[in-house]
């Protein structure tokens, strides 16, 4: 007679299902512990790195250091910038403000081609030879040799006028040999005294009385030079800088204007000095009287423009400079 199989093989079933599930759980313990000893967190903590796959559900990395990309923060591209090379347009928008500004100094008015510069001019409107010395100007200036002479001769003393003729001496040892636009009359740079057509004067011409002293001579030949020879002078002084179709469009202009620069006569007469109201003298010493130099007509202009009127000369009157207060001789000015 058989047996019943029925309890048996139920029990049979739940004992494999047991061990079937042990045998699964154990494989699952093992598992975990592969992937634990092989993680990141099996290491000490500053060893970490991050993995970027190796996230966690709420996705942030495991461990490690954190890049500040992952925090979500965005840096600019940076630009690949060639070192040394100019940027486009910033240098001509440069170049152009440099030339407006030149511009802006540059004086449209021009007063003459060439100038020639009366010792009357240095010595008491020097402040009109400082303008045409500026940058920008177009000016030719001439200084006479003779002209150059008068200022020795003057600056020697404390008075105003040797004063004047010191400051006018620096003004040119600046400015010629470094200023082109600036030069000192060459020694063949003149035409003779006979050979110039003056016109008749009149019985009330101080020239008439006064007649024509050698330094006047050389100033007037000197101016009468440059009325003659324009050009010679225009090109000297651009022949080094300019090319040479400039140099030859520049024979073919028009007629230079050549003026001979003159103290205007309107304000030669010097201030009257102050009264003395109180009755007392200034200083316990008698000074000296003021007395004139004998060299000081030549720096009047009054001569020298009667004789440019006659030869036909054109002439730039000259506004006087203020005059400076006296000051004491100091060792420089002495030798």
């Amino acid at each position: 007679m058989a047996e019943p199989r029925g309890p048996i093989a139920a029990g049979n079933k739940l004992a494999m299902s047991r061990a079937l599930g042990a045998a699964f759980l154990t494989h699952q313990v093992e598992q975990l512990e592969k992937t634990v000893s092989a993680g990141p967190g099996s290491r000490n903590w500053r060893e970490r790195k991050a993995f970027p796959n190796s996230n966690v559900p709420n996705g942030r990395p495991n461990g490690g250091k954190r890049s500040p990309a992952q925090f979500g923060a965005k840096y600019p591209k940076r630009r690949d910038v060639v070192e040394g090379a100019p940027v486009e347009g910033k240098e001509i928008q440069i170049k152009k403000r440099d030339e407006e500004q030149r511009e802006l100094r540059k004086e449209q008015r021009k007063d003459a081609d060439i100038v020639v510069l009366d010792a009357s001019v240095l010595v008491h409107a020097l402040s009109q030879v400082k303008k045409w010395c500026r940058d920008g100007r177009e000016e030719i200036l001439i200084v006479p040799l003779e002209a150059l002479n008068t200022l020795d001769l003057l600056k020697k003393g404390t008075s105003n006028l040797a004063q004047r003729a010191r400051a006018a001496s620096r003004i040119l040892e600046a400015q010629v040999g470094t200023n082109k636009r600036i030069r000192v009359q060459r020694d063949s740079a003149f035409v003779l005294w006979d050979s110039i057509d003056f016109q008749a004067s009149g019985p009330e011409d101080p020239s008439t009385h006064l007649g024509s002293p050698e330094w006047l001579r050389r100033t007037i030949c000197c101016a009468q030079w440059a009325v003659e020879n324009p050009d010679a002078e225009l090109l000297e002084s651009t022949a080094d800088a300019q090319p040479t179709h400039i140099v030859e469009a520049q024979q073919d202009s028009p007629k230079r204007r050549v003026v001979l620069a003159i103290l205007s006569q309107t304000a030669l007469a010097p201030p009257s000095p102050p009264k003395n109201t109180t009755g007392l003298a200034d200083s316990p010493v008698p000074l000296p009287a003021p007395h004139a130099s004998k060299h000081e007509p030549r720096s009047s202009g009054q001569l020298v423009m009667q004789w440019a009127k006659r030869a036909g000369i054109d002439i730039f009157e000259a506004n006087a400079a203020p005059v400076p207060e006296p000051t004491g001789r100091s060792s420089e000015e002495e030798d």
